[in-house]
């Protein structure tokens, strides 16, 4: 452990040392005819709050030439540096009417100190206003980046999951599982906090989150200490849409599509989907309303294939020599399956302005859905050595409900700006999942009688499931941030307390198999404060701090002798981020951070699904947190028609958990272990650029190697092996989009990931292309969207997983290729277009001397 940790000192010693070389030789290097800064702050002009990514841009008088650009801080502060001469600023929002400013810089005044510059919201304009640019697809601050959801035309009738695939750094498996750069230990938080929209279930849960209820994705790989310190590879925010502009505005949108197989014919049923969202709001002086209701029907169809090898009795498997020909018996398993999903989600609240700093804000949520699948799995087992064949079908008719409200009460006070704040905020949520099914086995003689449902009468064997699942959560939490020229202190305490149950019970032709009965409890808290501090020293920007938290969890099997189990475990949680501003278009970022990975509610429950009775996933109640250390390197260049980030990373995991299969007989069992240890080294680019004023691109691409150490001791053998696997994998996004002027938008997405090794087993590679279309219609309050979700139906995940006394191959897909129509109407907002044009110009001079 001493060797360890001195190794992981140098490897930040060096990193450090490093960084500041790169500084100091910039210094000596820069020219020593310093520019002057042309600075201001940017605000709304009804509410003076701080706009935060509203686009600066500098251009010189003479001829419009391009000079300088940059988006706003989170003060709405900006700093740009040109030389002497003559210039006019142009600031951006979308929302806002465009402002634009002359500026005089001259060697005698120096510096230019534009104070406090208020745009208007453009809410009262004309039907139609044309906006000369919209909102980056992407914004970098210090610990975050922003992608604004509207600008991607493949997310438009989609739901969160769609979303979150066009995300730069952010992965999404066949069934619906997030990662962020291959790491799956993250916290995804709805409008900053752990929302009942995710619940129990956060693949179906967001599956149920549409797209149109979404404003941007907050990502935040390495965050600063007023985050939660959950997330061994960070944070996910989805901020749901919640307008302030004065007046009535609003959108309705309204889908369609259906999802197909090439070369298939439609399954009866015919599925389809279908949907209709609006988001009103409603602005008077003091009051404002807010509502959006949304109604989705999802029909999905999917698939799967398994080969099992088992190795009882005979030479156990060695994966070096590949020896399928000694497996006493091969299982094939296939899995059709058609899911259906519909709900209804409805969210309401309002803003009340005691005064200008005070504010009182409550909102509400309740949504309503269901589910109906009808899964059949088939297998077929074949006996190398001796033995007849065997045929089974196993069909399931499988029904859930889940019902979910939510309350949250927030109070904002500020402090003479909008910078300085006292916030408090309370939510509670309750989501519940009451599942049922009935399953029916049946056994053939024979392929050709499977094919005909012809059943040995005597083999017919109903079973019946029923579980009943509940999670109430309560958080409570208060930040302060006080902001004095460039410097700015932040603090703050929260405490969450989150108590799933889940109770099931299993029945076989009316008896309990009381193996798979349970009656489970779990509950989770976590109280925090932090506190950090930032400031600004000429071109460097830093921002440090400290988190404590501490846990408590207990998993309590309630049908099993001590049953019980606790932990509690106190944590302090660094970070820092040093911002290094090369020049007005190139950024130099370090950051560091230590992270928690807590064991999930579902790493701890018991048996999940008794629809496939060979492969079972259980919970393992003595599992430990992973913890990480997270470290990054940034460089970010934009320029006029375009930008780029490259950043180098390395995480440190100890006590990392995988899933171990044992198996005995036919029945597999996989459970989480504390495995070992893993670094990970990664390198990503993540760039857009404007080809012409028709053709952009857009993408990003991860390059990563995963080094993972680790013992294992069999469950069922009691042999404990030592594995080491030293991958490398890639994977990335690349969207290119088209204007056709006059006609419509086009955008074609391609998606792809390279093979990977992993601890017994290894990830084959898969790709997927998408295609969108959009055109505004009625004047520019509407717009028609089409989109075609993987293209040549590739979207599937598979690979392989080994033991001693077995082997498999698995490989499926979660849904199919789906086509969709959508329609969204806005109610008194503006038409954002894209036009590639001179800006306009106020003819005064603002106080400036020419």
């Amino acid at each position: 452990m001493q060797a360890e940790n001195e190794l992981l000192m140098k490897r930040v010693i060096t990193l450090i040392t490093l960084v500041f070389a790169i500084f100091l030789s910039l210094n000596v290097l820069a020219d020593t005819a310093k520019p002057f800064n042309i600075t201001g702050k940017v605000v709304d002009n009804d509410t003076g709050e701080a706009l935060e990514y509203a686009t600066v841009s500098l251009f010189n008088r003479a001829d419009s030439t391009f000079v300088a650009g940059i988006i706003t801080n989170a003060l709405g502060i900006f700093n740009l540096e040109a030389g002497e001469g003559r210039y006019y600023l142009t600031i951006q929002f979308i929302g806002y009417q465009t402002k634009t400013l002359n500026v005089t810089v001259k060697k005698d005044t120096g510096d230019v100190n534009l104070g406090k510059i208020n745009l208007f919201p453009d809410a009262a304009l004309l039907d139609e206003v044309e906006v000369i640019a919209e909102k980056s697809t992407m914004s970098m601050t210090l610990d975050k980046r922003v992608f604004n959801v509207g600008k991607d035309l493949s997310s438009t009738a989609g739901n969160a999951i769609e979303v979150l695939e066009n995300i730069p750094s952010v992965t999404v498996d066949v069934e619906g599982n997030v990662s962020l750069r291959g790491d799956d230990g993250v916290q995804i938080l709805v409008d900053g906090k752990v929302s009942g929209l995710i619940g129990l279930s956060t693949q179906d849960a967001l599956r149920n989150l549409q797209a149109d209820m979404i404003e941007r994705i907050e990502v935040v790989t390495n965050p600063s200490v007023r985050y939660d310190a959950e997330g061994s590879a960070g944070i996910i925010n989805i901020v749901l849409k919640k307008d302030k502009r004065k007046g009535f505005n609003g959108s309705v949108d309204v889908r369609g599509g259906f999802p197909f197989e090439w070369g298939k014919a439609q399954p009866s049923p015919f599925p389809f989907q279908a949907g209709i969202g609006t988001n009103l709001n409603y602005r008077l002086k003091r009051f404002n309303f807010f509502a959006s209701y949304n109604f989705n029907y999802r029909d999905d169809i999917s698939d799967g294939y398994t080969k099992t090898e088992y190795y009882n009795g005979g030479i156990p498997y060695d994966p070096s020599l590949k020896n399928h020909d000694d497996a006493t018996q091969i299982s094939e398993q296939t899995t059709i399956r058609q899911r259906h999903m519909q709900g209804n989600t409805i969210r309401g609240g309002l803003d009340y302005y005691i005064t200008d700093d005070d504010i009182i804000s409550f909102s509400a949520m309740y949504r309503q859905g269901e589910g109906h699948n009808t899964p059949t799995v088939t297998y077929i087992d074949k006996f190398p050595f001796g033995g007849d064949p065997q045929y089974k079908k196993r069909s399931e008719d499988w029904h859930n409900n889940r019902p979910m409200n939510e309350f949250t009460l927030d109070y904002d006070k500020y402090f003479i700006t909008k910078d300085n704040y006292l916030k408090a905020s309370m939510r509670y949520f309750q989501n519940q999942n009451n599942e049922w099914s009935d399953i029916y086995d049946r056994h053939y003689a024979s392929q050709e009688d499977m094919d005909n449902d012809i059943v040995i009468d005597t083999s017919v064997i109903r079973q019946y499931t029923k579980t009943t699942e509940t999670h109430r959560r309560f958080q409570g939490l208060v930040d302060f941030a006080y902001h004095l020229g460039l410097h700015s202190i932040e603090a703050g305490a929260k405490y969450t307390n989150g108590m799933p149950s889940n109770d099931a019970i299993v029945m076989q032709n009316g008896e309990y198999l009381t193996d798979y009965c349970h009656n489970f409890d779990y509950n989770q808290q976590v109280a925090a404060l932090y506190a950090s501090y930032g400031t600004e020293v000429g071109l460097f920007s830093f921002l440090v701090g400290a988190r404590y938290e501490y846990t408590y969890t207990m998993a309590n099997y309630k049908n099993k002798p001590d049953g019980k189990h606790t932990q509690n475990y106190n944590d302090l949680f660094p970070s820092g981020h040093i911002n290094f501003k090369l020049t007005e278009s190139n950024q130099l970022q370090v950051s560091y951070s230590r992270r928690i990975r807590r064991p999930g509610y579902w790493q701890m429950a018991p048996y999940r699904s008794f629809n496939d009775d060979r492969n079972f996933r259980v919970g393992n109640p003595d599992l430990k947190p992973v913890y990480t250390d997270s470290y990054e390197l940034s460089f970010l260049k934009f320029w006029e028609g375009g930008n780029f980030n490259l950043t180098g990373y390395y995480r440190h995991n100890t006590d990392v958990i995988r899933y171990f299969t044992e198996v005995t007989g036919d029945i597999s069992v996989g459970m989480p272990h504390n495995f070992g240890i893993a670094d990970d080294y990664g390198l990503e680019l993540v760039g857009s650029v404007k080809i012409f004023k028709w053709w952009s691109l857009n993408g990003n691409i991860n390059i990563f190697r995963s080094s993972v150490v680790g013992d294992y001791t069999s469950t069922t053998t009691g042999i404990t092996s030592h594995y080491t696997t030293d991958s490398y994998n890639m994977y990335g996004r690349f969207v290119t989009k088209f204007e056709l002027k006059n006609i419509c938008n086009m955008q074609l997405t391609g998606h792809f990931s390279t093979p990977r090794d992993e601890p017994l087993g290894y990830r084959e590679a898969h790709y997927w292309f998408d295609f969108a279309a959009s055109r505004d219609v009625l004047k520019g309050k509407g717009t028609v969207s089409l989109n075609l979700k993987d293209i040549f139906g590739t979207h599937s995940h598979g690979g392989e997983s080994w033991g001693s006394n077995f082997w498999q191959y698995s490989k499926g897909s979660w849904s199919k290729t789906t086509i969709t129509l959508n329609f969204n109407y806005r109610i008194n907002q503006q038409v954002k277009k894209q036009r590639e044009e001179e800006p306009s110009r106020d003819d005064g001079d603002d106080g400036d001397e020419d």
